[in-house]
């Protein structure tokens, strides 16, 4: 069996289904645990999770993930 990490966004439980590095940042592919039609992608920012910062940012952070094989 595998180990997931969880983390807690908005009183959510989210699983980390993938983590993809681009340059200077790290990207994280989210999914509730409760519901698994609530998907998010956040980045790392120091020890903080915080929401991408424009629409340029998501579609890079999109790319990445049909890069990946994730979708």
């Amino acid at each position: 069996m595998k180990d997931v990490e969880i983390v807690e966004i908005n009183n959510n439980n989210y699983v980390i289904l993938k983590e993809v590095k681009h340059k200077d940042t790290s990207y994280l592919y989210l999914s509730n645990l409760e519901d698994e039609e609530d998907t998010m992608i956040r980045k790392i920012k120091g020890d903080s999770i915080i929401p991408l910062a424009s629409e340029e940012e998501f579609e890079i952070a999109c790319n990445l993930l049909i890069k990946e094989g994730l979708i």
